[in-house]
């Protein structure tokens, strides 16, 4: 690949960039949890949540996620800047926009193969050609990846959520603890983040059980009750059953969790349309996690928008970028992943991944 050096010491500069933003965030969100200082007394000796200390971290943490997000854009540029150099060494698809890089990884490198063909590259140079593309598109996803993460741990829905709290809500005990264990979820989501940001490798893990999904789809339950769309505030119910792990397995675990967040992220969108088009609905996602024999099934189902053209929701297009992504990570980690239309309910995403026996 030409100009490697040049193209992977940027990234590296970026990279650790990030990483000591990172350990800086990870101070910040600690702030979230210092009793001594998010709880304050009312005059009648009643304990509150201290809103204000609350409202000024988010504020300090927006900084560093704003900085993270920046180079985290600035890799995915110089990606995209590298695989239109090498296009147009070989003059390929000289029309093709790859500003998003959002598409279908393998129907990208099928047109590829075409194209390679169709101009008379063969042998080793088309093979190099396309394992450079891959590798380049492999990056992709894992810097994808990291901006799930990112939104993840951002803490914008819950500061709204915070906000909108009365003064008897501040000093509800249940609310209380409730609010600082949803700021407790979203930090898992940042110290997994911290790990991933470690290395650009795919890495798959050893999981023995599957607590850390129960814990994402918890916070994806409370984020859905304040979901936010156009700044207006819909309220999603999210209903979700997680299976014991019959087995170990060994699987690219930040993906997994990448995937099922999109499908849920892409639910909301398809409850948000539906109410756009059809008035106010009662808005549902229902997720399922099972075992069945050899194989993990993940069902996301909402009663959102029905599309007659499945094919369509694959169209490399930023309002598809939920069902690309799952799709690209699906591939990566060998699972399948389907889409099915329900009549007069909703969107059915499926994941299935085979456990090794």
């Amino acid at each position: 690949m030409e100009n490697q050096k040049d193209y992977k010491s940027s990234i590296s500069n970026d990279i650790n960039k990030i990483i000591n933003e990172t350990e800086i965030l990870i101070n910040k969100y600690n702030k979230f949890f210092n009793i001594e200082e998010i709880f304050s007394s009312e005059n009648g000796g009643k304990t509150r949540l201290n809103r204000q200390i609350f409202n000024e971290n988010h504020e300090e943490i927006q900084a560093s996620i704003l900085e993270i997000g920046l180079c985290l854009d600035e890799i995915k540029g110089y990606i995209s800047e590298e695989i239109k150099m090498i296009l147009s060494k070989y003059n390929l698809f000289d029309k093709i926009e790859l500003t998003d890089l959002i598409f279908d990884d393998r129907n990208f490198l099928e047109l590829l193969f075409l194209d390679l063909e169709t101009h008379g590259i063969k042998g080793e140079i088309r093979v190099r050609c396309l394992n450079d593309v891959n590798e380049l598109l492999s990056l992709k996803n894992k810097i994808f990846n990291l901006k799930y993460f990112v939104d993840m741990f951002n803490t914008s829905i819950f500061d709204k959520y915070l906000n909108r709290l009365g003064v008897e809500d501040l000093i509800n005990s249940t609310i209380i603890f409730e609010t600082i264990d949803s700021y407790g979820l979203q930090f898992e989501e940042l110290l997994k983040f911290s790990k991933e940001i470690k290395t650009l490798e795919p890495q798959n893990e050893k999981v023995t059980n599957l607590n850390s999904l129960t814990s994402l789809l918890e916070l994806h339950k409370r984020r859905a009750d304040n979901y936010h769309y156009a700044s207006i505030r819909y309220k999603i119910f999210v209903e979700y059953n997680c299976d014991i792990l019959s087995k170990t397995m060994y699987i690219n675990k930040a993906y997994l969790e990448n995937i099922i967040s999109s499908l849920m992220e892409q639910s909301y969108m398809d409850l948000v349309k539906k109410e756009l088009k059809k008035g106010k609905i009662q808005k549902q996602v229902d997720v399922n996690v099972s075992i069945v024999k050899n194989t993990l099934q993940i069902s996301v189902k909402n009663n959102g928008f029905e599309s007659r053209n499945i094919q369509s929701l694959y169209s490399a297009d930023i309002d598809n970028r939920y069902i690309l992504e799952a799709k690209n990570l699906a591939t990566v980690i060998n699972a399948k992943f389907d889409i099915q239309t329900l009549d007069n309910e909703g969107m059915l995403y499926t994941l299935s991944v085979k456990l090794k026996a």
